[in-house]
């Protein structure tokens, strides 16, 4: 009896100790897959909050003129990857637009099949052969992956970035950089939005060159850092204006105002300021004054330009010129308004005196 007791005693302890084995299995497997799940979860949690940084960051720095540039620095440090460069499509061509990469080349395009027409789709290439080396740094590339940036539903170019790991860049990292490309998407569109109307403000929506109240700004400023530079305003005056619309009507008045301008704009200096002072007349700011012969000379060639010009209309050709007057802040005239008076005064006086020249203070 006690040999039967002991039998079923052993047997009820294994039939325990096997379901306890299994109850352990089971709860062990239950909390991996957890903790797997919770690991996969805090991933997801970083990676969102990592965009929505992304996102505040990019659009606080909407109107920087570096914007491009700074994505691509963020870009580097929050992936830990070697080199990362931004590429939009110039025609049908990616150019790059900023980089870290030391001397960049197209040679990453070629490696992604985008050396011409960009695909417009994620790729990733990895290679147990190094893809290209820096020798400078001592870098051999092994995985690259392209992500394109869309601007609404239009493409528009690609994140590329790159590691001297092999295998590094995976499914979650096309995830990843995708939700970065469409936070740059829109950080583009803005930045453009602004830049249209930063620029509504500061020019004239006809001639495309500065208003009148931005020339003003920038030339105060310009004396204000330097107040005893010597520098001269050129007014401009078209002439027979009236008569032009009159005959032609505003349409070509308007678009002769606007060759005008073009020529004008194209014969000065990058330091030089081109602005529509009213009506049709136009304000020139001339830098660095040496010369008034070398300043009389350059003013004269953009008259002959102007006056050898000619606009067709309906068959016809529209000949035009300008009147034009320069005056000079200089030792013993440091007074921007009298300057303009001065140059105004001079214009006049080419107009009086037969129109389509050049007069001087």
């Amino acid at each position: 009896m006690d040999n039967n007791y002991n039998h079923d005693y052993e047997k009820k302890y294994e039939k325990l100790k096997k379901e306890y084995e299994n109850y352990q299995g089971n709860t062990e497997k239950t909390l991996q897959d957890l903790s797997i799940k919770n690991t996969l979860l805090e991933k997801k949690l970083d990676v969102l909050s990592s965009i929505v940084e992304i996102s505040t960051y990019i659009n606080s720095m909407v109107s920087d003129e570096n914007l491009i540039a700074m994505i691509n620095d963020m870009i580097i440090g929050i992936l830990g990857v070697t080199y990362s460069s931004i590429c939009f499509l110039e025609g049908d061509k990616l150019a790059i637009k900023a980089s870290n990469v030391p001397n960049p080349s197209e040679k990453m395009f070629d490696v992604l099949g985008l050396k011409d027409i960009a695909k417009g789709e994620p790729i990733v290439v990895n290679s147990l052969e190094p893809l290209f080396c820096n020798i400078r740094e001592k870098v051999c590339i092994h995985s690259i992956i392209g992500v394109p940036v869309y601007i609404g539903e239009i493409y528009r170019g690609y994140i590329i970035v790159e590691h001297s790991l092999y295998d590094f860049f995976n499914s979650e990292h096309v995830t990843y950089i995708t939700a970065i490309a469409n936070q740059i998407g829109i950080a583009l569109e803005n930045n453009f939005l602004y830049k249209k109307l930063k620029e509504t403000a500061i020019k004239d929506p006809l001639l495309g060159i500065y208003n009148r109240r931005h020339f003003f700004e920038l030339v105060e400023h310009k004396i204000k850092v330097n107040p005893e530079g010597d520098f001269a305003i050129v007014m401009i005056d078209l002439d027979n204006f009236k008569r032009v619309n009159d005959l032609y009507g505003h349409q070509v008045g308007d678009n002769v105002l606007i060759e005008a301008a073009r020529i004008i704009s194209n014969s000065v200096n990058k330091e030089d300021i081109v602005a529509r002072y009213g009506g049709e007349e136009i304000v020139l700011y001339i830098n660095n004054v040496q010369d008034h012969e070398i300043i009389y000379r350059k003013i004269n060639n953009i008259r002959v330009r102007i006056n050898e010009n000619s606009l067709e209309t309906n068959g016809a050709k529209v000949k035009f010129s300008a009147s034009f007057g320069i005056g000079y802040y200089e030792e013993g005239i440091r007074d921007l308004n009298k300057v303009l008076n001065v140059a105004d005064t001079m214009m006049y006086n080419a107009k009086r005196w037969g129109k389509n020249m050049v007069v001087s203070a």
